[in-house]
């Protein structure tokens, strides 16, 4: 019996130091660390980022229309960014008030568009197609939400990389002028 469990602790102590091994090691070909927008699976990360953005917005976006809407009312204990909201007199201070979480998913989708391959094929399929015309759609959903709240708003379809690209003159759109612009694209 001693023998036994002395065999079987030897074979537990073998076989846990070759397992752990390289539990430490942090090269890994499973994460990928700089996807690229050439390859026909790696835009998914950027697209999934786009989404990201949208689920940011959708509190935002949600709050405006049903604050401002007939069926709300405010009471004493409602946040005061929320009460702003249903009397209209929110400040740029105001969370749920905000152009800066549209021109993210904007500029994301304006990135995306500017630098995708759209003649990826596997076969007689263009395998990118979808996720590229579900962008651009995007893009243009967060602009015509733009313009319906805040009415004219700046417009550009460019990629914004660097801080000095905000600072130039940007022709202001509403809804129309958006439309006009997007429309014939989509």
């Amino acid at each position: 019996m001693k023998k036994i469990t002395i065999i079987i602790c030897a074979l537990c102590a073998i076989c846990g130091s070759f397992s752990c091994s390289d539990m430490l090691e942090t090269d890994s070909d499973r994460q990928l660390f700089d996807p690229n927008l050439s390859d026909k699976t790696d835009s998914v990360y950027y697209a999934l980022g786009i989404l990201q953005g949208m689920q940011q917005l959708a509190d935002q976006h949600f709050f405006q229309g049903e604050v401002r809407g007939d069926l709300v009312a405010t009471t004493q204990y409602t946040d005061n960014n929320l009460r702003q909201l249903a009397d209209f007199s929110a400040t740029t201070t105001n969370k749920y008030d905000s152009a800066y979480v549209y021109y993210r998913v904007i500029n994301n989708c304006n990135y995306y568009i500017a630098h995708r391959d759209t003649t990826l094929r596997t076969g007689a399929e263009f395998v990118v197609m979808p996720e590229y015309v579900a962008v651009k759609a995007i893009r243009a959903w967060a602009y015509m939400q733009l313009a319906r709240v805040y009415g004219k708003v700046p417009f550009y379809t460019e990629p914004l990389t660097q801080i000095s690209q905000i600072d130039r003159d940007y022709p202001e759109l509403d809804m129309n002028g958006i439309v006009a612009q997007l429309a014939p694209d989509l």
